[in-house]
Formats: C-alpha cells, structure tokens, sequence
C-alpha cells in the first residue's frame, strides 16, 4: 500500500485514524526513523497507543498497563534518537503540551532533538486548515489537528502515505517553519 484516504464522518469511521496512529507510532517505535514533523495548529496529549493489556511494555519500560499519551510516545522516539520539529499554535492547550514535552526531553538529555515552532496564526502550505505527521517513509496529513476530537469525534479527511516522492515533498514542504527555530 502506498496511499490510504480516509473520509470519517462524526458517525462513520470512528477508529479507524486511533488505529492508523497506534500502528504507525508502534511501527516508528520498534524502527525508529531520523525525525518526525509534527504540524497542528491545535494539539492535545490524548491516548495514541492502547497498552492496557500490557503488549507494547517492551516499547518502554516506563510505560504501564494503561493507554499512553502522545507526548509519552513523543518523548520515547526522543530517547531512541529520534529528531522532533513541532509546529503549534499558543494557546493554553498547546503551550501545556509543549512544556510537558520539553520538561520530559530536558531530563532525560533529549532536549537538543526537539525544536519547537509556536505561532499564533500557524499556517502551512497555504492553508490555515492543514495539518501533517511525516516520518522518512510515511506521512499523514489532511484536515486533522492532532487532537482528541480530531482523532475521535471529528468528521475530517486524512491521507496516509508511504510513497517516497509525497513522503519527501511533504517534509520539505514543512521544512522550513523550522529553519529558524534552533
């Protein structure tokens, strides 16, 4: 598969981005690539891996039986060595977001991985309402801000890919929101 659209409407579709997420960010965990933008006006810390059963404990040891938040998947891909450009905006959400994370890569010596872009109009490609996730061979993007009600309740539009060119002309697309955020 190179591509994957999903169209999930409020009453269609329900898991099917919490899936895609758990299995992209379980994926990165056990290969963890060179970096990961993450773009997304708006962010919350919701539940992006289900390990109540305790399966994904081998993915961290700090990790209990329990659903673990993005900023704890984040911060894992930080330990294994993986580069992190976050782009948000700044409203309280996001700036709690954000310290967690950095308080997180600043205690276990990760800190100089993250590189953050806060900005209150946060635009990108054009367009106030696009979002994305790329990875060096995936990417997701499309209407979805990586919230819990764009994850779960929203209806939105996302495109999961794996074709080299987009995956590329996707992150140098949003390569340069951090060039002068180090």
């Amino acid at each position: 598969m190179s591509q994957r659209l999903i169209r999930r409407t409020v009453n269609q579709s329900r898991n099917s981005v919490a899936d895609l997420l758990e299995v992209v960010f379980v994926g990165e965990l056990l290969a963890p690539g060179t970096r990961l933008l993450l773009v997304s006006p708006w962010l919350s810390d919701m539940p992006v891996v289900d390990n109540r059963s305790g399966r994904y404990g081998q993915l961290d040891s700090r990790w209990g039986a329990t659903r673990i938040r993005f900023s704890e998947v984040l911060r894992t891909l930080l330990a294994r060595g993986t580069t992190l450009d976050l782009a948000c905006r700044t409203e309280p959400r996001e700036l709690e977001f954000v310290d967690r994370l950095r308080r997180a890569a600043e205690g276990d010596g990760t800190d100089s991985l993250l590189r953050v872009h806060q900005d209150a109009a946060l635009v990108y490609l054009g367009q106030e309402h696009g979002k994305a996730l790329v990875a060096d061979n995936w990417a997701l993007h499309g209407s979805m801000n990586f919230t819990y009600s764009g994850v779960e309740i929203n209806g939105e539009i996302v495109t999961f890919t794996t074709d080299a060119e987009q995956v590329s002309a996707l992150a140098a697309e949003l390569s340069p929101l951090f060039e002068e955020d180090q």
